[in-house]
């Protein structure tokens, strides 16, 4: 080519790129810190936090003392599922026009001290500043049932429902999951796949994530068989944590896993390097002698069996029912730290709701909207209201923190609007009691976590529970028992009454005029319990600390005199309330509510909010 070609070629090459740069100095976006909303301009090839870097606000707070061992919460407000949490490294051109990325400093996992982040291969990073060579979706925190403990960050699943993936487009689920960082290798271990939110159909790990683009999944087992091994090469680098991200992309520690094989480390082609001196890894091999010491212990079960049953109390009993009754009250409990932590931090968001000075009962923080809070409690906690405008007709206020006598930590929060409210059988069969409140003034509750981020449509049907509230209209208290499954409430009921034999013509007595029916309603949650009266309206939450239920009442008799007996108590799963009040929302145009609940909720067009109200059964609400 000759010279005036090529100086022919670069005139016209040169707007073309004057023109990109313009474009990428012209991308903005918002971002809410300490409840204040700032605007941030950058490039397109810029990851988030860089962007957010160039905001003097943002690197002030972010080197405050208090937050230096901190990690970075970013979620974003737009998306197909508002509320998601992004990494520091997702990419700039992916936020929306005008979205708010909502910034919180959270503590960091005490199992990472360093910021492990996955990069793709090189030849792929300046794909990033372009939409059209990438992918973005949604998977839920929780798994499917069989799948625990998805996420490597404790705080991570204690705040949010779901975390935003990019990928690029090319590339195969397994290694843009790998590549996020923020997933347990659990679902790499095992043969998983994402089951598609809005259609249940799954997608295996080894689907290019084109087919996965704008949708949400949850994670699911598909078989017990292990995943085929694949020819994907993730490269891992460790940084120091400059304001590490709460998406913990860092490296699992010691005590989530404690053990890795070398087969695991060459399937997933990983090189760490960690700065953790006290990270060990150890390679597992089996024992020469292991066939027969197994063989020992097989032929030493028989007359362990015979020993247990020769038990006075377990003579008819089968196999599970001995190692049941021996064994589940010991395993299933809250007595690890990291649990009664985290049950701390949630009972924050319980409060006592009072109409002047008298309690009415508990409620909690469900979600917030920008500056709004919401929080649910019973419908027969606030009593009556005018149906069609909502209005209460009581004066309520929302006391947090009442944790003792003084109480100089209380604060008192006034109820602005009642939003649902239901109390009575649904079109399906369930019984609703609950009532969604909004709060008027909310900076001082600020920082407590909202309780829907927890949430799980799983509610176990044995295990052990804690509640939290304020029984008796006292200060706020929790309470460890246990379920009472399904198939055992009759033989627990006889239980109560052959050992309060004295009190039987009483029980009876009340048994026939509520019609107790203790089998009756799909979604009750039956436990034994000493939260009695003053305590309808408490979060109920599992033994992984996630929200399944509302407290809501008991089979309750007394004879004459103070002393009231219970023969069990019973909450009411969360799901259907969530599918109601997402009902009435769309009803009245309550769009933003309608988009928070949206993934929480049952895709169900059958699902109304008539109600049908209850006469079968009025066991005692508490």
């Amino acid at each position: 080519k000759t010279t005036a070609d090529l100086i022919k070629k670069e005139a016209e090459e040169e707007p073309s790129k004057d023109l990109e740069q313009k474009a990428e100095e012209k991308h903005t976006f918002l971002f809410r810190l300490n409840y204040k909303t700032f605007l941030v301009a950058c490039k397109t090839s810029m990851t988030v936090l860089e962007a957010l870097n160039t905001s003097k606000q943002f690197r002030d707070e972010k080197d405050k003392k208090k937050n230096m061992q901190k990690e970075i919460l970013i979620q974003r407000s737009k998306g197909e599922v508002p509320r998601a949490a992004v990494k520091t490294d997702f990419p700039c051109c992916l936020i929306e026009k005008e979205e708010t990325l909502d910034i919180t400093f959270v503590q960091k996992d005490r199992n990472s001290s360093t910021n492990q982040q996955t990069t793709a291969d090189p030849s792929l990073l300046s794909k990033r500043s372009k939409p059209e060579a990438l992918v973005t979706f949604w998977v839920e925190k929780g798994g499917g049932p069989t799948v625990t403990c998805l996420l490597k960050s404790e705080a991570l699943r204690e705040r949010v429902r779901y975390v935003c993936v990019f990928a690029f487009k090319g590339e195969k689920v397994k290694t843009a999951l790998k590549r996020d960082g923020r997933f347990n290798n659990v679902i790499f271990s095992k043969d998983c796949g994402l089951s598609e939110i809005s259609t249940e159909t799954i997608h295996e790990l080894s689907m290019p994530v084109e087919v996965l683009d704008r949708k949400s999944f949850q994670v699911v087992v598909i078989s017990d068989n292990q995943p085929e091994s694949w020819d994907d090469e993730i490269h891992v680098k460790t940084e120091p944590n400059e304001a590490s991200d709460s998406d913990a992309a860092e490296n699992a520690g010691p005590s989530q896993n404690p053990i890795n094989t070398e087969q695991e480390k060459k399937q997933d082609g990983n090189t760490t390097n960690s700065n953790n001196a006290s990270t060990k890894w150890y390679v597992v091999k089996c024992l020469d002698e292991s066939k027969e010491i197994l063989g020992i212990l097989r032929g030493q079960f028989k007359d362990l069996l015979e020993t247990l049953k020769k038990r006075g109390k377990k003579e008819n009993k089968s196999l599970v029912q001995i190692f049941r009754e021996e064994y589940h009250k010991s395993v299933a409990n809250f007595s690890e730290v990291r649990k009664v932590k985290r049950l701390m931090t949630l009972s924050d968001s319980v409060c006592q709701i009072r109409v002047g000075e008298s309690c009415e009962g508990p409620g909690f923080l469900l979600f917030k909207i920008q500056d709004s809070r919401f929080i649910l409690t019973n419908a027969h906690v606030i009593g009556e209201y005018v149906p069609f405008s909502m209005e209460l007709t009581k004066t309520f206020t929302a006391v947090f923190r009442y944790e003792g006598v003084e109480a100089r930590e209380t604060k008192y929060i006034q109820v602005k609007k009642l939003i649902a409210c239901f109390h009575g059988i649904d079109e399906s069969g369930r019984y609703l009691d609950y009532a969604l409140l909004e709060l008027d003034s909310v900076d001082e509750i600020g920082e407590y976590p909202e309780l829907l981020s927890c949430y799980s449509p799983y509610p176990p049907n044995r295990g052990q529970i804690c509640i939290v509230g304020h029984p008796g209209e006292g200060v706020k208290k929790m309470d460890p028992c246990f379920i009472i499954e399904r198939e055992n409430r009759l033989e627990a009921a006889n239980k109560h009454a052959s050992e309060n034999a004295h009190l039987i013509n009483v029980m009876m007595e009340v048994k026939s005029k509520q019609k107790w029916d203790f089998s009756k309603y799909e979604n009750k949650i039956t436990y034994d319990s000493c939260f009695f009266h003053g305590s309808s309206g408490s979060p109920v939450f599992d033994a992984d600390c996630n929200l399944i239920g509302i407290h809501t009442g008991g089979y309750v008799y007394k004879e004459e005199g103070p002393k009231t007996w219970s023969v069990m108590e019973y909450s009411f799963s969360i799901q259907p309330i969530l599918d109601n009040i997402k009902a009435q929302a769309e009803a009245k145009g309550l769009h933003d509510i309608v988009k928070i609940l949206e993934p929480y909720t049952k895709k169900d067009p059958e699902n109304k909010s008539d109600v049908v109200m209850a006469d079968a059964e009025d066991s005692e609400e508490s």
